[in-house]
């Protein structure tokens, strides 16, 4: 093709419609590329500042009971739900693993709509879209009472993701 002939080609293009139409294909293809590119599953998980875990010795003494409260915010349009839960704690032989379940604890204070039960590690666990709660989180490990103990805190989501916060917990 000569330039000259490339010239008349141009100039023979419908710019109006080109410009009307072609805008709205690519700010609709944008939107879409954004929809689909949010509708990824992504939880984040935070531990809670302050003194929110603790370490408490069983009643045998063999046993070292952790508890806490972490944060888990859902960043997708996609509602989410934690499925499972896994703690690991830290000692000089490497990481071990803890015992864990659901775990439901009634208080005996009554009040208006009777005593006030305390939850945790619940499962299934829903997440609105761009939401945040807080989890309380149990488990139990066989060693000695110890001081501080850095624990690893690992969640499973619906999508089967998994994402992890470390906490140290204290007595």
């Amino acid at each position: 093709m000569r330039p000259s002939q490339f010239i008349v080609w141009l100039e023979s293009l419908p710019w109006e419609g080109l410009a009307k139409y072609g805008l709205g294909v690519l700010i609709s293809g944008t939107a879409l590329l954004f929809v689909l590119y949010d509708r990824r599953p992504r939880l984040t998980l935070r531990a809670r500042r302050g003194k929110w875990y603790t370490l408490t010795p069983t009643v045998s003494g063999g046993e070292v009971i952790f508890r806490g409260v972490i944060e888990v915010y859902n960043r997708s349009s996609r509602s989410n739900a934690i499925g499972g839960y896994r703690f690991r704690c830290k000692l000089n032989s490497g990481w071990r693993e803890m015992e864990s379940e659901f775990y439901k604890k009634t208080y005996r204070f009554d009040g208006p709509d009777g005593p006030e039960p305390e939850m945790a590690n619940r499962t299934p666990f829903a997440l609105s879209p761009y939401s945040g709660e807080e989890i309380h989180v149990q488990a139990i490990v066989k060693l000695p009472h110890t001081a501080e103990l850095p624990v690893e805190i690992e969640v499973e989501d619906l999508f089967r993701k998994r994402y992890r916060v470390q906490v140290k917990a204290t007595s």
